[in-house]
């Protein structure tokens, strides 16, 4: 009886190592194709790197730049204005248009 189970645990323990292999290469094809897609997506719709926009975005005066931040589709820039409040202009990298400004006014939610 001992010998009968042996070779059951062994068939076993072959057919789950074979789905283990069959899953990283399925894996692996899926991680493939993907970087194929995304890399073939990755310029879709931008322009071209050497077509700079010519929008503008207009700073109270003596305003400055603190620090710029960028994410996927957002370009915010701290802005302080000497006697003013902080403020974070919101960007559109694709377009240089400003999308809208938050004010951090001193004093609010304390």
């Amino acid at each position: 009886m001992a010998s009968s189970s042996q070779p059951r645990s062994q068939i076993w323990i072959k057919s789950l190592v074979i789905g283990m292999g069959v899953l990283i290469v399925v894996g692996f094809i899926v991680v493939v194709v993907e970087l194929g897609r995304r890399m073939s997506t990755l310029s879709g719709g931008r322009p071209p790197a050497a077509a700079a926009f010519a929008e503008r975005v207009a700073l109270p005066p003596g305003a400055r730049i603190v620090s710029v931040s960028a994410t996927a589709d957002r370009v915010i820039a701290h802005v302080e204005v000497p006697g003013g409040p902080a403020m974070a202009y919101i960007v559109d990298p694709r377009s240089g248009a400003l999308l809208g400004t938050v004010e951090f006014a001193p004093g609010i939610g304390r």
